[in-house]
């Protein structure tokens, strides 16, 4: 496995790729919003389109690119594994909703309901509790208790001390 410093190293560099691509979608979507707002003349379907690409593409990039770049999906446990497929299940089940409210936009009904909004709170809300697991830090966490309680379990000096 690679040192830390290596591992932050590639980490940042990850980060600032996506960063930018994420900012140049960014700057796009509100580019199209400015040039509608000074014509006036807003096309509804080109505007969820590029609403689309950004909320897929800015997923894509924070779950899979950046994994990939910093070298997560190398040599995956199977719990890391596990981890990973519920994110990307809760990736699109929170895209599915964002999209589906981004096309009902412009419905004739009114899409005032932000329950798809929820729906993809509640999914990124679960994926950041994966995260750790997905890293490894769980297994780190878990590796690091069960050597220290074998530490304690070896150590009879420590324990007769303990006892005194």
């Amino acid at each position: 496995m690679e040192n830390t410093e290596e591992m932050k190293a590639k980490k940042k560099a990850a980060q600032r790729l996506t960063t930018g691509i994420i900012i140049g979608m960014t700057v796009v979507v509100l580019g199209y919003v400015a040039y509608a707002l000074v014509t006036k003349n807003i096309n509804m379907q080109i505007f969820e389109v590029l609403l689309g690409i950004f909320v897929i593409g800015y997923l894509v990039l924070s779950d899979v690119v950046e994994p990939w770049l910093t070298g997560l999906l190398k040599d995956m446990t199977q719990m890391r594994k596990t981890a990973y497929l519920k994110i990307l299940g809760l990736d699109v089940v929170g895209a599915g909703a964002l999209l589906y409210w981004i096309v009902g936009m412009d419905s004739e009904a009114g899409n005032n309901l932000l329950i798809p909004v929820l729906v993809y709170f509640l999914a990124n809300q679960m994926k950041r509790k994966l995260r750790p697991e997905f890293e490894g830090i769980t297994e780190k966490i878990l590796k690091d208790q069960a050597e220290a309680s074998d530490e304690e379990e070896t150590d009879p000096e420590e324990l007769s001390d303990k006892e005194k």
